[in-house]
This record gives C-alpha cells, sequence and structure tokens, in this order.
C-alpha cells in the first residue's frame, strides 16, 4: 500500500508536534514528504526518522545538544531527556508539556 504526498506530511507534522516541536520550524516538512513519497517505491524504503534528520532546519540542528543528539536521532526529546519508548501512554508527548488531561489507556 502507498501513501500519498499529503498523507507523509500529515504524518510528519503530528510526529515533530507529538515531540513539542513546530514541524515548520524544525524541519523542511514539504521537502521531507516529497523524499518519502519519492522513496516509499524503492526496494529499501530509508526509516521515517532518517529521512526527517536528513532535512532538518538549520536552526533545530543549532539548538540541539550534541550530548542529547542521540535521543533526537531516535526519536526522544533532547529538551527533557526522555527516550522515544519512554512518551507518554496517554498522547504519545515527552516531559515538556503538561499531561494533566491524559487518560492511560486501559491496555496499560
Amino acid at each position: 500500500m502507498t501513501q500519498s504526498f499529503e498523507t507523509f506530511k500529515g504524518e510528519i507534522e503530528r510526529a515533530l508536534s507529538a515531540c513539542g516541536l513546530d514541524p515548520y520550524r524544525a524541519c523542511d516538512v514539504n521537502a521531507a514528504a516529497a523524499f518519502l513519497d519519492d522513496d516509499q517505491d524503492t526496494n529499501a524504503p530509508d526509516d521515517f526518522w532518517t529521512v526527517i534528520r536528513r532535512y532538518r532546519t538549520p536552526q533545530r540542528e543549532a539548538v540541539i545538544d550534541p550530548d542529547d543528539l542521540e535521543l533526537e536521532l531516535t526519536g526522544g526529546c533532547g529538551r527533557c531527556g526522555l527516550e522515544a519508548d519512554m512518551m507518554c501512554a496517554g498522547c504519545g508527548r515527552c516531559n515538556c508539556d503538561r499531561h494533566d488531561q491524559c487518560k492511560r489507556p486501559a491496555r496499560q
């Protein structure tokens, strides 16, 4: 099943927003979505986060602490130090946001 440019664009916007970032300040969303759209037809498409890192804006690169780069590269948050698999079970966001309204899923 292939996805459209608009679908990829929406996924990028949601993923970066969930990380507490303004998608259009953190990444060239249109270029990354266009790349993902073209790349999905290859034998070995690139990983989603690899593409996001490739199209990260220079402004975003400048504010990342080198010690936090590994967290950023794996989908975690370099600001609060939370790894990607430790995000909120209710909303998927990191500790940089308030979680007063989050509901823990019943399966957890």
